[in-house]
C-alpha cells in the first residue's frame, strides 16, 4: 500500500512538472485579440502582450510588413504596441517574432485590415492675400461628424498671419511673397468615436497692393489720344471700368484710354482696377490737355547775301518732342529739325516763299507759309 502511494505521488509530480514546463513556455498572451480593423488616417493602437521566458521581451518583424504609417513600440518589458496612422488601404499580413533575454522565440501571424480614408481635408487651395490688407480664409474637412482642431506642422504662414485651432487663417500680411506650409487637421469623432488626422500642403501668395501707372498723361485738343493703364500688384487677369469720363473719352476693359479732347485744360476721372481674386482699387487719372499745336512765327527776318544767318521758328501748344521741317529755303540755309532754328549763309538774292511744318510727339501738326527776303 505504501509502495502504491509512492508510485502515484511520483506520477503526479511528473505530470505537474510537465504542466509547469508548458506554462512557462515563451508566448504571446492568449487573451490578445486579433488586430482591430482600422482605416487610412485613423489614429491606431493595438497592444501585444507576452509571458514566460526571461525578461525583457521584444518584438521584431520576421516577414511581411505592417501597414504603412504603423510601427511597433515597446511599452515595457512584456508589452508592446503597434501604433501610428495608416496611410494606405489594404490587407497586410505580418509574422511577428517574440524574443526574450535568452534569445528564445515565438512567432505569430497578424493580419491588419485598413479601409479607405473616411475623413479628409477638403480645402483645395487658398486665395491670395494682399500686402497690408486684412485676410481671412477657413480650412475645411469632410467625413464623420467630428470636433476638429488645426495646426501648422511644417513651414510657416506668411508674416502677419496665424492659424487658429478652428481652422481660420487670419491677420494682415506684413510682406509680399509666397509661403509654403503643411497643415494638419485632427478630427475627434463625436460620441466617443475614433480620432482621425489628415495633412495637406498649401502655398499662400501675398500680393502687392493693386496699383497702376498711365503710359501718357499729356493730350492735345483735336488730336486722337491713346494711353495704357498698366496694372501692378494683385493677381491677373485684370479688368478696368471708369467713371466720370469727360466727353469724347473711353476706357476699355483692358485698360486702354482713348478719345479726342475738345478743349484745353485738365481732365480727371476715376478708373477702377479689379483682379482675378475680386479685389479692386480706384485710381485717379489726371490728364493735361494742351492746345492744338500751331506755328506761332508770323514772319522771318531778312538775310544778307554772304553773311551768316540765324532765325528761330516758334510754336505754341502741342506737346514736347516737336519736329520741324521747312521747304523752299534758298541755297546755303537749312533748318534744325529739333530746335526749329534756320541757319547758314545765303548765296543768292531774292524773295523766297517757304513752307514751315511742325509736328509734335502725338503726331499733330501745323503748317504755315512765310516769306524770307535775301538782300
Amino acid at each position: 500500500m505504501r509502495l502504491r502511494f509512492i508510485q502515484v505521488l511520483a506520477l503526479l509530480l511528473v505530470a505537474l512538472g510537465a504542466f509547469a514546463g508548458v506554462a512557462r513556455a515563451l508566448d504571446f498572451d492568449d487573451e490578445d485579440p486579433d488586430p482591430q480593423r482600422t482605416e487610412v488616417g485613423m489614429v491606431y493602437e493595438f497592444e501585444i502582450g507576452s509571458h514566460a521566458g526571461c525578461l525583457p521581451h521584444h518584438l521584431v518583424i520576421d516577414s511581411g510588413q505592417l501597414p504603412p504609417g504603423l510601427k511597433i513600440r515597446q511599452v515595457n518589458d512584456h508589452m508592446s504596441v503597434v501604433e501610428g496612422v495608416p496611410t494606405e488601404a489594404g490587407e497586410f499580413s505580418v509574422w511577428i517574432e517574440l524574443l526574450d533575454c535568452a534569445n528564445k522565440s515565438a512567432q505569430s501571424l497578424f493580419v491588419f485590415e485598413v479601409s479607405p480614408r473616411r475623413w479628409a481635408i477638403t480645402t483645395s487651395a487658398l486665395t491670395s492675400a494682399v500686402l497690408g490688407s486684412p485676410y481671412s480664409a477657413a480650412l475645411a474637412g469632410a467625413g464623420p461628424d467630428s470636433d476638429v482642431t488645426w495646426a501648422v506642422t511644417q513651414g510657416a504662414l506668411p508674416a502677419g498671419l496665424t492659424l487658429a485651432s478652428n481652422g481660420r487663417i487670419s491677420g494682415t500680411p506684413a510682406a509680399a511673397g509666397s509661403a509654403t506650409f503643411t497643415v494638419e487637421g485632427t478630427a475627434k469623432e463625436k460620441n466617443f468615436g475614433p480620432t482621425r488626422v489628415d495633412s495637406k500642403q498649401f502655398t499662400l501668395d501675398v500680393l502687392a497692393p493693386l496699383a497702376a501707372r498711365v503710359s501718357r498723361t499729356t493730350a492735345e485738343v483735336k488730336t486722337r489720344f491713346r494711353a495704357t493703364l498698366a496694372p501692378s500688384g494683385g493677381q491677373g487677369p485684370y479688368t478696368w471700368t471708369a467713371s466720370g469720363l469727360p466727353a469724347g473719352f473711353a476706357v476699355s476693359s483692358e485698360g486702354t484710354i482713348s478719345g479726342v479732347p475738345k478743349r484745353a485744360g485738365t481732365v480727371t476721372f476715376t478708373a477702377r482696377l479689379s483682379d482675378a481674386s475680386g479685389a479692386s482699387s480706384d485710381i485717379r487719372v489726371r490728364l493735361v490737355v494742351r492746345p492744338h499745336i500751331a506755328v506761332a512765327s508770323n514772319a522771318l527776318r531778312s538775310a544778307s547775301v554772304g553773311q551768316r544767318y540765324s532765325a528761330r521758328l516758334v510754336a505754341r501748344g502741342g506737346v514736347e518732342g516737336k519736329s520741324w521741317s521747312v521747304t523752299g529755303l534758298p541755297r546755303g540755309l537749312r533748318v534744325n529739325a529739333s530746335t526749329g532754328v534756320i541757319s547758314g549763309v545765303a548765296s543768292g538774292l531774292g524773295s523766297f516763299r517757304v513752307t514751315v511744318r511742325v509736328r509734335d510727339a502725338l503726331g499733330a501738326s501745323s503748317v504755315k507759309k512765310l516769306t524770307l527776303s535775301i538782300r
